[in-house]
């Protein structure tokens, strides 16, 4: 019989086509590799993959295990920036330069909001927040964060929160524009690119142009470790020497076209052996 792999989901959650996952999903279907997706009371499979589109994961959305088989990223279920981030700013911490304002949760709190709105109000919410300063609505500009001079220009409100963070802003430069540094990995598999925007907050839509990198600090490798994740994508910068990380993503997203797996991408899908081959 082969082998049996689980993507372990919350209640209703479906792979979405942007997912690495889905596309990992498509090479290992190709190796004869057994799929199954959706949340599950207990894992069948040889081997589970938590993959459950949130900052904060229930524990209770972790299968049972008597047969003790890996569940990769089960070990790290808080990927917000209180936990992740060193570089956290309180109203009184005298810092003198420019800082950034950031959701606590992932991407923005996207999926979390998601949860709680339906589609229509959250189009409305967003157009809302489009045509007015994000001073007057209270609400985070969409698709980005506020990058602001000083700490004494951050808003009393935005302290009362706490779905929202201030960090320190220290960017990467290229010339005048800005640099993100990103790595994705799968076990021991992995590769990193380095992408250029001409926005303070660097994103796949506003990238000018990018490179892959070979090469990884060994703080943001040792961040990996200290988190526990097996899978994902870390986000970071290179300032006066120091890798700062930014963000950690346990369901990151690619830009690529379906059905047609660059090298990368097979290279990263073959890290699932060194799993498997603990159940074999």
């Amino acid at each position: 019989m082969g082998l049996h792999l689980q993507i372990i989901t919350s209640p209703g959650e479906r792979l979405r086509r942007n997912h690495l996952i889905s596309h990992l999903v498509e090479i290992w279907k190709g190796e004869g590799i057994h799929i199954s997706v959706g949340p599950t009371p207990r894992l069948e499979a040889d081997l589970g993959i938590l993959h459950v589109d949130r900052t904060l994961v229930a524990p209770a959305l972790l299968p049972e295990n008597p047969d003790g088989h890996p569940i990769l990223n089960s070990a790290i279920l808080d990927i917000s920036k209180r936990r992740i981030s060193n570089h956290i700013l309180g109203p009184e911490s005298g810092f003198d330069g420019s800082v950034i304002i950031k959701t606590d949760a992932n991407a923005g709190g996207g999926p979390e909001r998601s949860e709680l709105s339906p589609l229509n109000w959250r189009r409305l919410r967003r157009r809302f927040t489009k045509a007015l300063s994000w001073r007057v609505t209270r609400e985070l500009p969409w698709g980005g964060y506020p990058v602001l001079d000083r700490l004494d220009d951050v808003p009393e409100w935005v302290w009362q929160r706490k779905d929202l963070v201030v960090e320190k802003f220290q960017p990467e430069m290229d010339g005048r524009d800005y640099v993100l540094r990103v790595w994705l990995f799968f076990g021991s598999k992995e590769y990193g690119a380095r992408l250029v925007g001409n926005h303070p907050v660097v994103k796949a839509g506003r990238v000018i142009r990018y490179e892959y990198t070979e090469t990884v600090p060994d703080s943001i490798r040792e961040a990996r470790k200290r988190l526990g994740l097996d899978f994902g994508k870390f986000d970071y910068v290179m300032v006066n020497g120091e890798a700062i990380l930014l963000d950690v993503n346990k369901t990151p997203t690619v830009v690529t076209t379906p059905g047609k797996s660059n090298r990368n991408l097979i290279h990263l899908a073959s890290g699932l052996r060194e799993y498997l081959e603990t159940v074999e």
